[in-house]
């Protein structure tokens, strides 16, 4: 790290810039002396004159310039923030290459390390302190599905639609007809997060609920008038039990679902019908919801929320982490202020686990922090959904690769769009600036250092691959209870009956064209049974047997049959049986028992 020098005599280089070309303009202009000029503006007086001299008075910082000069650092700096506009923000390790590389590029004398093919960490220290716009942050991980979900073209017509369904039913001034309703999950074990401790410890240890807690989905739906409609919680499990709903917030219930702790689509009917209609304000409303399965794929839901007034309206497909308004304000708050409670739960009751019984103390307190007006109405706000504005979106939530957008940006230029002109203004305003050779109108574009930048270190491109990888159509905004998309939807459910209805067939009939194993029996058998002893020993089960044949061990229909066993006759009383429900060889259980008894 390199130290941070502190210079003993402070008065040294205090003066401005517009100080000293004032000062130059009073001397050229025979108002003052140098020296009057010099003490009226606080310039040194041999600053002046040298100055003056070099007819230069940009002001830098006291010391050597920097290695690659200022302008090629300002060249780098502009292409960090075109990575990062694209979503592809450099490590440290890829900032100390890129000036490695400029500088091997341009033939600039440097002491970096020519091993490593890196410049130092000094460097990279002071190049961050030179440029105090730029910082080291941590990064998010944005999908290659949300970045081009989250495209203006997809935003546009999203903001388009929600005028046009807000203007039609009157619904532009009436926050509390428009809603948005998300699920997200909670788990019941406490995060230890950041704590204080011993300086050199080697390991800190927090103790928690469990290694793995239990998901708990969590169903929520506000307005824009800041009113939150009590939650549903999903619990995994068959059997409800009533201390599950002890000190949940009022008007909060739970539902279970015998597979997962996900909502699936007759949960969400359920809470459609059950939990939201009853606190439906009069006239139509808006339901603002993402387009996952269990929320658009039932066409009697459908139908239900059309006959009651409730327009449910898709958000576009991977656009919910900046146009749905309660992952923008609020589960960010219920997650956290949960967390805090599950910690005091563990710091207060040690020996104990949190589970469902204790869940509703916990959610409650962290509900009754979270649930409040502000955080919805800035939810709404921030999404531009109410008040209506299809600006809110920041520019940063375009990740999408898109050629003319940056090719429009001023300080994000491509290769294609630089100046030459401008490259040269920018190298004769600094005559000291350490690049590597002076450019004039007849150098290549190829020989500026942004164009080696681009070169080597090249914006990577997502769309092509995105549109590769695609498998299905990609979801966008739509309005679910529209009478079209209904008609879509069952359309597409007779197509799926007819598709399995067909499959099934196909599956019935080669199980009929499968012979059945021959029965090998012994003629004392044959004599002890007074019944009809004439039968196909190749025999198969015929059409007209086919809608009334059931095994008569485990009553399995034969046409609906999912057993892959053969199918025999029994040889005494004639009905068909499956090969593994029957100890005997020729005879179904039944008639075998009673054979073993008439020997005996």
């Amino acid at each position: 790290m390199p130290t941070d020098y502190k210079r003993k005599c402070v008065s040294r280089g205090m003066w401005t810039e517009e100080n000293l070309r004032a000062a130059a303009e009073s001397v050229r202009n025979n108002q003052m002396g140098v020296n009057e000029a010099a003490r009226h503006f606080n310039i040194p007086c041999a600053t002046l004159r040298r100055r003056m001299k070099t007819n230069h008075f940009s002001k830098k910082g006291l010391g050597p310039s920097s290695v690659l000069g200022e302008q090629n650092e300002e060249k780098i700096k502009l292409h960090i923030k075109k990575l990062q506009q694209n979503g592809f923000a450099p490590t440290r390790e890829s900032v100390r290459a890129m000036a490695f590389n400029l500088a091997e590029q341009l033939k600039i004398k440097h002491t970096f390390d020519k091993v490593k093919r890196l410049a130092g960490y000094d460097w990279l220290h002071l190049f961050l302190k030179r440029h105090p716009d730029l910082s080291i942050r941590k990064a998010e991980g944005v999908s290659l599905a949300r970045c081009q979900g989250m495209n203006r073209k997809e935003v546009k017509n999203f903001f388009e639609l929600l005028e046009k369904t807000m203007t039609e039913n009157g619904l532009l001034n009436k926050p509390s007809n428009i809603f948005n309703m998300d699920e997200t999950g909670l788990q019941l074990n406490n995060k230890p997060g950041f704590v204080i401790a011993q300086k050199g410890s080697k390991n800190v240890a927090a103790i928690t609920s469990s290694e793995k807690g239990e998901t708990i989905t969590i169903i929520s739906c506000c307005n824009a008038e800041g009113i939150f409609i009590p939650p549903v919680c999903i619990f995994k499990g068959k059997n409800k039990k009533a201390e599950f709903e002890d000190n949940l917030p009022p008007g909060a219930t739970v539902y279970m679902n015998e597979k997962s702790a996900y909502i699936n689509t007759n949960l969400f009917f359920t809470w459609l019908k059950n939990h939201f209609l009853p606190r439906k304000p009069s006239g139509k409303v808006i339901l603002v919801l993402d387009g996952h399965s269990t929320h658009c794929n039932s066409v009697e839901m459908l139908e239900f929320a059309e006959g009651h007034e409730i327009i449910l309206l898709c958000l576009p497909g991977h656009t919910t982490q900046f146009l749905q308004p309660l992952d923008r304000s609020f589960f960010k708050s219920l997650k956290s202020n949960f967390n805090k409670a599950t910690a005091h739960f563990i710091r207060t009751n040690p020996a104990r686990k949190i589970t469902r019984l204790v869940f509703g103390k916990l959610f409650t307190e962290a509900w009754s922090l979270s649930a409040v007006a502000g955080n919805a109405i800035a939810g709404f706000r921030a999404t531009g959904i109410f008040p209506l504005n299809a600006n809110a979106i920041p520019d940063y939530a375009f990740l999408s690769d898109d050629a003319d957008l940056r090719a429009s940006d001023p300080i994000l230029p491509t290769a294609e769009t630089h100046n030459v002109n401008e490259i040269i203004a920018a190298h004769n305003d600094d005559p000291n600036d350490r690049s590597s050779e002076e450019v004039n109108e007849t150098t290549p574009l190829k020989d500026t250092p942004g164009t080696l930048l681009n070169k080597m270190h090249p914006v990577p491109s997502t769309s092509s691959g995105i549109q590769q990888a695609r498998k299905r159509s990609k979801q966008v905004a739509s309005i679910l209870t529209s009478s079209n998309h209904i008609q879509k939807r069952k359309s597409m459910e007779a197509k799926k009956m007819s598709t399995a209805a067909a499959e099934k067939s196909k599956g019935d009939k080669k199980v009929r064209n499968t012979k059945i194993k021959k029965v090998d029996y012994s003629s004392s058998d044959k004599e002890s049974f007074i019944s009809n002893m004439d039968y196909d020993t190749d025999e198969v089960i015929s059409e007209e047997d086919d809608n009334s044949a059931e095994c008569v061990g485990c009553r399995e229909e034969y046409k609906n049959t999912s057993r892959k066993d053969d199918w025999i006759k029994c040889v005494n009383c004639l009905k068909w049986f499956h090969e593994g429900c029957s100890k005997f060889q020729s005879h179904c259980d039944g008639c075998g028992k009673v054979l073993i008894k008439k020997k005996k």
